[in-house]
Formats: C-alpha cells, structure tokens, sequence
C-alpha cells in the first residue's frame, strides 16, 4: 500500500498527497482543501479588525447533525459566536452517521447585520434543505432576537458533476472581496445588491485549483527555505553538554466527496 506522504503543515490544516490530488481536473474536492483555503483566508487576507468566521466543514457537519440542544455544542466552537459580523458556512448533503457519504458542495454567508442566510448552490438548490436545517441549528449560537432571513440566491450553475468545491471557494472568494470593500462606507449597505454574485467577476473552476495549487507549492517553498536556515544556524551549547528535543506531532484529516 503506498504512503499518503504529507504535503504541507499549513496551521490546524494538514495536506497530504490524497488531498492535493482532489486538486486535478475532474475531481471532488475534500473538506480538507477547503479547510486550508479557509485558514490562508483568515491568515493572510481578511483584516484583523474584520470580525469574520469560516465555519469548517467540520464544524457545520456537527451543528447539523448533532443529537440534542445546540447549546451543548458551544464549548467545541469558536468561541463567541454570538459576536461575528459575517461566517461562512460550507454546506455538504453527506448523511448524519455515514462517512464520506456527500456528493455536493453548496455555500451559505450569514450577514449579521441584516440577520440573512445568503444561500448559494451551483446544481439547482440541490442542497437547499441541508442548508436550511444548518441555518436553523445555528440560530441559536448566534444569539439572534429574531428568525433570521434565508434567501436562496441565484447562483451560476457549475457544468460538470466535479466542480462544486471549487465553484464554492470561487463564491467565498468573491463575496468576501464585496464584503470587505464595503466595509466602512457611509451609506446605508444594500446587501441585496453586493451579495448577488456576477458570473463575469468569479473565478473559473480551473482558476481556483491553479491557485491553490500555487498557494500550496509557495507555500512549501517557504517551508523549506525556512528549514534551511534553521539549519544554518549557529547552535548555542552549554560547557558540560548539549542536547535537543525534536517532537513531531502528526494528524489526520477527514475528507468528504464534494
């Protein structure tokens, strides 16, 4: 059996040579890829005073399924969730107790400000209901005082049975670059306006996966070009002895077919 060899250590994501090939043309995405788009996001793009949230896939699998009250969940989630301006929320259609059983990836963006759901879906609402049914376990953590809006948004259609996992970072991408540029402006923000996605402005599904795969290579270039100067340091040893400590932590990732 060959080796799933690690790929890159990105933060709380791990890569492995699995999860880079849902990169390749044709195939789906898995929760990791887009776990690691999420946390590149958050640590290189979105400002430090923009108070915004990526939902992993994870995460929202476990709001959605998990039995009993929501509320019990709160000390698995990002803390203060009741603070966010905007979370993005991955939506898969995989069972509540069957792994890798997802076919599809949708997308929800929820606005605090005008209490929405913006519901996003590139296969004809195909995962309409699962993202209704998250909307409606999350409300709770969102300490809302009343029922949020959920606004199924006309979304362009993806032509393929693969490309929904990067159809879907396209959206983030898109709508978190509207969201950002809105921030600060004087007038009232109409959010039914710049949350309605332009097929002319979004990325296509080969652009996305060139990027990341980009990101991911730049990303390892700096690993080791790191490493290697880590190396070329000049280590520091005491008159009786010296001695390092190496710990190498390891972790897996989960994936869902997309």
């Amino acid at each position: 059996m060959q080796e799933d060899s690690l790929v890159l250590h990105y933060h709380d994501v791990v890569i492995r040579q699995s999860d880079l090939e849902t990169l390749a043309p044709g195939q789906w995405l898995n929760d990791t890829m887009i776990a690691f788009h999420m946390e590149f996001l958050e640590r290189t793009f979105v400002p430090k005073d923009a108070n915004y949230l990526f939902l992993r896939p994870g995460m929202v699998h476990l709001i959605t399924f998990a039995e009993g009250d929501v509320m019990q969940l709160v000390s698995a989630l990002p803390p203060n969730m009741d603070k966010y301006e905007v979370i993005f929320i991955p939506i898969n259609d995989g069972k509540p107790f069957e792994a890798y059983s997802g076919t599809h990836w949708s997308l929800m963006v929820y606005v605090r400000e005008v209490n929405s759901f913006f519901y996003y879906d590139t296969l004809k609402f195909n995962n309409l209901r699962d993202g209704e049914l998250t909307s409606k376990r999350l409300q709770p953590l969102l300490q809302v005082k009343s029922q949020s809006q959920f606004i199924p948004s006309t979304t362009p259609q993806q032509g393929n049975g693969s490309d929904c996992g990067v159809c879907m970072i396209a959206i983030i991408d898109y709508t978190l670059h509207q969201l950002l540029k809105s921030r600060g402006q004087k007038e009232p923000i109409q959010y039914n306006k710049i949350m309605m996605l332009k097929t002319k402005h979004i990325s296509t599904p080969k652009q996305v996966r060139d990027n990341l795969n980009g990101m991911i290579k730049r990303l390892q270039q700096r690993s080791k070009s790191k490493h290697c100067s880590n190396l070329h340091q000049p280590r520091h040893t005491s008159s009786i002895s010296s001695f390092s400590t190496t710990t190498t932590t390891s972790s897996t990732a989960s994936s869902n077919k997309s």
